[in-house]
């Protein structure tokens, strides 16, 4: 009987490690050219490596064992970490890297998971590229609680409370969840990304009292699993992605069994994942502006000594400042870089062993290391990567990337959204596979176009799959757009004129006088109490005699709710608008539906 209850007392004790998986490959293309030569994951945020701040908030949240799954460029992580204090005997958590170079999703590093049987528990599912300071204790209890009543329970997802706009938030990862009020539990989950409309199956209205649809959340993408979710993804090979399980879970499996995914929402603590490029820059100034404390650059290296000061000055050591420099606020200066005289340093990244010359002016660029630019240079906005020559006298516009070993200049202007790699390519596409150790692409001379000692060519490569075809990947605070761009909100509530209407449209006067038409029939539809059809019908008949289209009618009916409830005082006279006109609005697309849901609740609880 004893082996028997000691073997039960090492039973709990491995119950009790908490472990998490981290995902250490995005499987898409994001960053090309830039992870020509470096995984995503080691890409520095601050000039510390994104895995790092991963790693501290797994570390903070007491994960005890950690496997990092990497596929791309795999060996310079695992290096990384045989190099780091990840790996020392003080190392305050286990963390073992696995290379899965065959693998092509997140998919399939969940199946090689089961299949190893490596997570005996409960367990932390993360991406590499997520920097977050999230507290997972009063999570990971209530994940905890709810298994304990509920046994379908098999998730939790956690989400950030973020509105559109938010800086933190990509467009290309929007959502929109349908949640059980009481409960937390997911019912629907859809990526809005350039969908024009939402469905919503019906059963998630009429199978459950009180639900919620929200579209302010972020997703995290840091999950707390069970140990049968591995499983599912090796029963169903078609599950790619979390979406996809999540997706799964929620439609296919609902006649199979029934099991229950939870979202558990943060207000107050910070999440973003370094998806794309504009992501990057985002995060990349929340991590200097300390709203990851307390993970932000001086906390998350120990190889290198950093000093913060005022206006979120940070200088590693052994940084040279020459007579007239000015580092003006939100700079990070990585050690052995050398900054010439009246020299300018604004909301920038400038890396380790960087040579900047006299009278440079560099705002808003991330400068990576081994960097040299000359006298009387100008950057902003943009990317350099490591080993990067700019001769003297070159301007560097917005959105610009100078990947690996390129030398741009002398006397040259780059143009927005400049993309530059040293070498060209025959097949300008996936890096991964655009040439291999046996065959060398050919290389060219380059052209005069960047300057007469440049070594620089175009990159073009854009959508590499089939998911990111409609992607247009635009930098810094510029929208990522597609061909079915939609207006800005702040389109809706100016006044209405030819600037909201598109080529081909009525006149500006015609679609004043619609609108007019329109705001009265609507207000007289109230005070009358007609009914949805007829009202429907009258603003059909207006459209066509005023010859609108429904993009047009969308915008305009939009701007017409958003002013119809400020012209009435009482707010039962609100409801009483919005509950006539529900039904028009079933017709507008996904995002003016949202903007309506989220103003009908202000002025409904006002």
């Amino acid at each position: 009987m004893a082996p028997k209850g000691k073997g039960n007392r090492v039973d709990l004790k491995q119950e009790d490690v908490l472990q998490a998986v981290v995902i250490a490959d995005s499987f898409n293309h994001r960053f090309s050219p830039i992870t020509e030569r470096k995984p995503r994951t080691l890409l520095p945020v601050a000039n510390v490596p994104i895995l790092e701040y991963t790693l501290e908030f797994l570390c903070a949240a007491g994960v005890q064992e950690i496997f990092i799954f990497c596929c791309h460029l795999g060996d310079q992580v695992r290096t990384y970490i045989q190099n780091s204090k990840w790996c020392n005997s003080t190392s305050p958590c286990s963390v073992s890297v696995v290379l899965l170079m065959e693998a092509i999703s997140m998919g399939d590093v969940l199946r090689e998971i089961d299949g190893r049987s490596l997570v005996k528990s409960d367990f932390i599912l993360v991406s590499g590229d997520v920097i977050a300071n999230i507290k997972l204790d009063q999570i990971l209890q209530e994940h905890k609680r709810r298994k304990e009543k509920d046994k379908s329970f098999i998730m939790t997802m956690i989400m950030k409370e973020a509105p559109p706009g938010h800086r933190s938030r990509c467009k290309e990862e929007d959502i929109t969840v349908a949640v059980e009020k009481e409960t937390n539990r997911v019912l629907h989950y859809q990526k809005v990304g350039h969908e024009r409309k939402l469905d919503f199956p019906k059963d998630v209205f009429t199978d459950h009292k009180a639900v919620m649809i929200r579209y302010d959340l972020l997703d995290c993408q840091v999950s707390i699993c069970s140990p049968i979710v591995p499983q599912m993804f090796k029963d169903n090979f078609d599950y790619l992605t979390r979406d996809d399980f999540v997706r799964g879970i929620l439609i296919n499996d609902k006649e199979v069994m029934v099991n229950t995914i939870h979202v558990s929402v943060i207000d107050d603590e910070y999440a973003a994942r370094v998806s794309n490029l504009n992501m990057y820059d985002a995060v990349s100034r929340d991590v200097i502006c300390r709203w990851t404390y307390p993970f932000v650059p001086e906390n998350c290296t120990d190889y290198d000594c950093i000093s913060y000061g005022r206006h979120n000055v940070y200088l590693s050591k052994d940084v040279t400042l020459a007579r007239g420099c000015i580092v003006e606020e939100n700079v990070v200066i990585g050690s052995r870089t050398c900054l010439g005289s009246n020299t300018f340093i604004s909301q920038s990244v400038i890396g380790k062993g960087c040579k900047i010359g006299e009278n440079v002016k560099i705002t808003g660029a991330y400068i990576w290391d081994n960097v040299t630019i000359e006298d009387n240079c100008e950057v902003e906005m943009s990317v350099l990567c490591n080993n990067v020559t700019v001769y003297a006298n070159v301007n560097i516009q917005p959105g610009c990337v100078l990947s690996w070993d390129v030398s741009v200049g002398p006397d040259v202007k780059l143009p927005q959204r400049t993309f530059l790699i040293s070498h060209p390519l025959e097949d300008e596409g996936d890096f991964r596979d655009s040439f291999s150790e046996e065959e060398e692409p050919k290389v060219s001379k380059p052209t005069a176009e960047y300057g007469a000692k440049s070594k620089a060519f175009p990159y073009q490569g854009g959508a590499n799959s089939d998911d990111e075809e409609d992607l247009v990947q635009d930098m810094w605070s510029l929208a990522i757009q597609s061909d079915e761009d939609d207006d800005d909100i702040s389109s809706i509530a100016s006044d209405v004129s030819a600037d909201i209407s598109p080529s081909g449209s009525p006149p500006p006067d015609d679609v004043k006088l619609f609108y007019s038409e329109m705001m009265a029939t609507m207000t007289r539809a109230m005070e009358e109490n007609h009914s949805a059809d007829n009202l429907i019908l009258e603003i059909n008949s207006l459209k066509l005699a005023y010859d609108i289209g429904f993009r047009e009618l969308n915008m305009l009916l939009i701007k017409a709710l958003l002013d119809l409830p400020f012209r009435n005082e009482a707010a039962e006279e609100h409801t009483k608008i919005m509950s006539v006109l529900q039904p028009v609005s079933l017709q507008m697309s996904s995002s003016y539906q949202i903007i309506l849901l989220g103003m009908y609740e202000k002025w409904h609880f006002v």
